[in-house]
């Protein structure tokens, strides 16, 4: 009786399963679907900021920065918060080591900008381990405004996006963070770096966007966040305190506004971060650092990412439809990649044009006709992908990107350590890190 209760098991799960993975596959690329379309309609154009019209009744915003160490086009990046076309802010710059390299740069760059209320903090709060909220603390408690946009150092940011950003505030006051689309630009044609970009560009972008689009789950990355410090402070007293104790601080503010009721928003603009020099390792244990510390907050949906992409998505799909209707395993794998390549050069391609930067000309003007003091850097200027060798470079980038992704999922899975800014951290099951050690240079 047994025996024929586990055939019949059996046979039932042979049924099912191949319309179960179908499924699956189906909905996979229903949602990259949602993810081309977003990135084509909203990431390839930008519109004028209302708010940066208004004077001096626009709302005020803070712009946190934290600081550590020379990134890669460093002062054209920290020069992109001041030249933000905006009536009302401030620049709040944060470094924790008096001797970083980095304080005589930032205030050349505050000279330049003497017009702009900024202030350099120098030292920072120990209240947990995450050294960029320890770093952003007193900056967080001294800010003039309300609105904070905590904006990593790394990243550079067209003039508009701050005016974009206070609008979709503006639109709908449920909005309690607006946050902007991650994307690398890679300067240096080292392996990581191309890889970083690729995974940027395509893979993440489409389902960070689609995500967000469906907004079934908070899907926020720290690059470049706005928020009220007033309403994050109702949600956790301490404020941005709160979440020192956490490695991924991003994800767990919006997270705790989410869970306050609050939507997150995106609009058509970009954080760009210029990578140079990155080897190959340097991104494999990246990826694999962050998947560690994203395990212990989605646990689920980090079970399930290897199958969302194309490679082990791609198996799903070409087994479902053998299974159900006789389809030529191969045919529909080889389909399957070339579709799924093709969609990712698009989006690749629209977005690297960056149709949502403000293109600022020298002498300084940029188009709506506001006075700038610098021209778009060279990173953020329209890539194009029309020569053999570029179309072929990305051919080669695109599979190592994709033939990589399951070899991180394994290791990430595998442990519960990750070394980030020379320290080294075991992730507890709640999410919250304790430092073990400091550790030489990663």
């Amino acid at each position: 009786m047994i025996l024929e209760l586990l055939q019949s098991c059996a046979a039932a799960l042979v049924k099912i399963l191949p319309v179960v993975l179908a499924g699956w596959y189906c909905i996979v690329w229903l949602v990259c679907s949602i993810g081309y379309y977003q990135l084509w309609t909203k990431f390839t154009r930008y519109y004028p900021s209302k708010s940066s019209r208004r004077g001096s009744d626009a709302p005020g915003v803070s712009i946190l920065r934290p600081l550590k160490g020379i990134d890669p086009e460093f002062e054209a990046c920290i020069s992109s918060a001041f030249e933000q076309d905006y009536p009302k802010f401030e620049v709040l710059l944060c470094v924790d080591d008096p001797a970083d390299p980095v304080i005589p740069i930032v205030r050349r760059v505050m000279a330049r900008y003497r017009h702009i209320h900024s202030q350099l903090f120098i030292g920072a709060e120990q209240f947990g381990v995450n050294p960029k909220v320890n770093n952003l603390i007193r900056a967080y408690d001294v800010a003039q405004h309300d609105i904070l946009w905590v904006l990593d150092s790394n990243c550079w940011v067209t003039p508009g996006a701050l005016g974009r950003a206070v609008d979709t505030f503006e639109a709908n006051p449920r909005v309690q963070l607006v946050h902007h689309l991650p994307l690398v630009v890679d300067i240096s044609g080292h392996w990581g770096s191309r890889l970083d970009e690729m995974f940027l560009s395509t893979a993440h972008a489409k389902f960070y966007v689609a995500i967000n689009t469906v907004a079934v789950a908070p899907c926020v990355m720290g690059k470049s966040n706005l928020f009220r410090r007033s309403q994050l402070n109702k949600v956790v007293p301490l404020g941005i305190r709160s979440f020192a104790k956490f490695i991924a601080e991003d994800q767990q503010i919006g997270d705790g506004l989410w869970q306050a009721g609050g939507l997150h928003a995106m609009n058509c603009d970009a954080a760009i971060q210029p990578v140079g020099n990155t080897s190959f390792e340097d991104y494999f244990f990246r990826r694999m650092r962050w998947l560690r510390v994203r395990k212990h907050i989605v646990l689920a949906a980090t079970i399930v990412e290897p199958l969302t992409e194309c490679f082990l998505c791609g198996i799903v799909g070409a087994t479902a439809f053998r299974l159900l209707g006789g389809v030529n395993w191969n045919v529909f794998f080889a389909v399957h990649v070339l579709l799924w390549a093709l969609g990712d050069f698009w989006i690749y391609s629209n977005l690297h044009r960056q149709g949502n930067v403000e293109i600022v000309q020298p002498p300084g003007a940029s188009q709506s006709g506001t006075k700038k003091s610098l021209p778009t850097p060279y990173f953020a200027l329209p890539k194009q992908m029309s020569e053999p060798k570029d179309i072929a470079r990305w051919i080669v980038s695109w599979f190592a990107r994709e033939a990589m992704a399951l070899p991180i999922w394994i290791n990430a899975m595998g442990g519960t350590q990750i070394a980030w800014r020379n320290r080294l951290y075991y992730i507890k099951q709640d999410a919250t890190a304790v430092e073990i050690k400091k550790i030489g240079k990663i």
